[in-house]
């Protein structure tokens, strides 16, 4: 991935909310319409995208399921690190094709976003409804077999 266009297209993905250091060394301009589409033939996935967006669906799994027993802010709040870590891990790690790039960047956006909005308020579950939006859209978009809400 070229970092000399990060700042730019994650800034657009994310708005106002402001994006962890590594986050900023890594974007690409790109359209959001065709990134976001689902791809005729899924995109290729790398051992770490595989590896980093499983443990991002184990955290917002379990943030889900602490919503019904109001799990502890504190809790809560180390998931979303939990989130943002493994999303820096795919940013510094990423070997995806542009295209593929481009998609994915359409999907980290948003987790590091709702991730951010989590940690500042424990009690944002609008912020894990949007992460799990997130991961299906990786789910339709990335050929990963093992990912949990992969299509059969």
């Amino acid at each position: 991935m070229r970092p000399v266009f990060l700042a730019l297209g994650l800034v657009t993905l994310l708005g106002a909310t402001a994006a962890p250091a590594s986050a900023q060394q890594h974007a690409h301009p790109t359209s959001a319409a065709a990134a976001s589409a689902t791809p005729a033939q899924r995109y290729v996935t790398d051992a770490t995208l595989r590896q980093q967006m499983r443990e991002i669906h184990g955290a917002v799994a379990t943030l889900e399921r602490g919503q019904g027993d109001q799990a502890s802010p504190q809790q809560t709040t180390r998931l979303a690190d939990q989130v943002t870590g493994n999303v820096n891990t795919i940013i510094v790690n990423c070997k995806l094709p542009p295209d593929a790039d481009a998609a994915l960047h359409l999907i980290i956006g948003p987790l590091l976003r709702d991730a951010s909005a989590l940690k500042a308020n424990p009690a944002r579950r609008d912020a894990v409804a949007g992460m799990r939006e997130a991961l299906q859209q990786y789910a339709r978009q990335f050929d990963d077999p093992g990912f949990p809400d992969a299509p059969r």
